[in-house]
């Protein structure tokens, strides 16, 4: 006789619109721009949209790609999607056309999405896009000529419940990364890996169904699930930024009342240069920072500009681990630290010959938490080459990042094994040098890498964009951070520029940089 579960656990993200759709029928679920759906119209839309993969004859496991900005297309598109047991393929509307096709390719998407202002990519890459027929690429906004419209496309589907059943260990998305250390690879992530941003960041950070997350970078970009996917979870209001702007941020938690949101340095170093209206952001209750380490400047301007608001440090990767700091550990004495491992995750240290090393020495982290990776999509070779096996025969992320941890098991992070700078045979942290950079006042952001030395193999140079470009002549910069740092850390050029090649959500690419200024390689 076959026996029937007790219970099945049916409270996956894609569950999570139709649950809350029931407990809160006609409370605000989404805002986009002009748009906002209550919890019940994100439903039946989310069911048009997966019935309507559906009905092109999609099945569960299908690639669908979106080539989208923030938008509440691009939203329905999303759940409707995982609702429909298909694979979301969020792609950066930062690629180009090559790059688009390669990893639409790569991806095995079957349809595609995009709107108006990424139309003209999309076009110059379908040539090279084999794997999508011409009649399933979609565009949002109106009828396009060789383009399928989506507004018609959802219209025309039914709002009834996709009759699909998923389990926690089929795949939910596949994300590209950002390609700040060379070629974007597919992170491939099940429902239940996604899940746990609901609980680790849900109890982490305090939320629950009277949050309401202002979403200022795209959907595309895991750092962005942070407080969307709980707030979710538990039944907030999820504020999507159409494009950020400081003034759109400061407008859409003071006009929605916005409790929670995640941001990078670059955007927050942004807003402390914006006018800020004490009541724009009396609500706001939680700041989380990810993408790149905040500097001990850019941190304790914002303490004093946001008092009302508490600042949270986030270091991970989309792979699957994140430890956080939470204000309380700045306030026990441990300014610098990235806190400790997040929800079900452990950090661990290791140096040469896969050593695991002790409290206090710098080597590269590996984690393992409840939201890893499946692996790299379609790229087992690149999966196991990020693997490290612990003496009890776990499997470990490399994280190609330099760190440490200290007696109180409190992370440090010292940078990527790409920034440390090897002059003279001595390591050089690039992090460093650029927290002191950034206590000058005219400094708005600065990256330091190394440039090839014949005397000493690697010297540190600055790369800065200045708050006002008439502030501080370079040389004057340069005299002036060399007077605080060590003598082996003493920059031996410093270069002004506009702006950085950035990648998702304005992450600095380093590896860009070393291109253009780390001059010819020594023999």
């Amino acid at each position: 006789m076959s026996v029937v579960p007790l219970y099945e656990h049916d409270h996956l993200c894609a569950h999570v619109i139709s649950k809350n759709a029931a407990l809160y029928k006609n409370r605000t679920a989404v805002v986009c721009g002009e748009d906002r759906l209550t919890w019940q119209e994100l439903d039946l839309k989310t069911n048009r949209v997966a019935n309507a993969l559906l009905g092109l004859g999609l099945t569960k496991g299908d690639k669908v790609c979106t080539f989208m900005p923030n938008s509440m297309a691009a939203f329905l598109l999303f759940w409707g999607a995982i609702k429909a047991g298909c694979v979301i393929v969020p792609l950066n509307v930062m690629l180009d056309a090559p790059t688009l096709a390669r990893l639409t390719v790569a991806s095995d998407g079957v349809i595609f999405f995009a709107s108006p202002e990424t139309m003209a990519t999309v076009m110059d890459a379908r040539s090279q896009i084999p794997s999508i027929a011409e009649n399933r690429y979609y565009l949002s906004g109106g009828a396009q000529l060789g383009w399928q419209n989506l507004e018609a496309f959802i219209a025309a589907a039914s709002d009834d419940p996709p009759a699909v059943s998923l389990n926690s260990e089929d795949t939910m998305t596949v994300i590209y990364t950002s390609g700040t250390t060379g070629t974007p690879k597919g992170i491939e992530h099940s429902h239940f890996a996604r899940l746990n941003y609901c609980y680790g960041f849900g109890a982490g950070l305090g939320i629950n169904r009277y949050s309401v997350a202002v979403c200022a970078t795209p959907i595309y970009a895991s750092g962005t699930w942070i407080t969307m996917l709980p707030t979710m979870y538990y039944g907030g209001k999820v504020v999507l930024l159409p494009k950020f702007s400081p003034e759109a941020f400061l407008s859409a938690v003071a006009e929605e009342g916005g409790t929670h949101t995640f941001m990078v340095p670059t955007q927050y170093i942004a807003i402390l240069q914006a006018p800020l209206d004490d009541r724009s952001s009396e609500s706001l209750q939680v700041m989380v920072s990810a993408g790149q380490l905040l500097s001990p400047v850019t941190r304790q301007a914002l303490a004093a500009k946001f008092a009302k608001s508490a600042l949270y440090e986030v270091y991970g990767m989309t792979e699957g681990f994140f430890t956080i700091a939470i204000p309380k550990d700045r306030e026990s004495g441990k300014d610098n630290t990235v806190g400790k491992p997040g929800f079900l995750e452990d950090i661990r240290i290791v140096g040469d010959h896969d050593k695991e090393l002790a409290v206090g020495e710098i080597g590269e982290i590996v984690a393992y938490g409840a939201g890893m990776m499946k692996g790299y999509y379609n790229r087992p070779d690149l999966t196991s080459e990020t693997v490290w096996l612990a003496p009890g025969g776990r499997t470990y992320l490399r994280s190609g990042d330099l760190g440490h941890v200290d007696e109180d098991g409190f992370l440090y992070v010292n940078g990527r094994k790409k920034d440390m700078i090897k002059s003279g045979g001595i390591n050089i942290f690039a992090v460093d040098i650029e927290d002191e950079v950034m206590k000058h006042p005219a400094v708005s952001e600065v990256a330091v890498i190394g440039r090839n030395d014949p005397k000493w193999g690697e010297t540190p140079i600055g790369i800065v964009i200045l708050k006002d470009a008439n502030a501080v002549a370079s040389d004057e910069l340069k005299a002036w951070v060399n007077q605080r740092v060590a003598k082996y850390q003493r920059l031996t050029d410093l270069i002004f520029v506009e702006d950085f090649p950035r990648a998702t959500y304005g992450k600095i690419q380093k590896e860009a940089l070393r291109k253009t200024y780390s001059g010819e390689p020594i023999a």
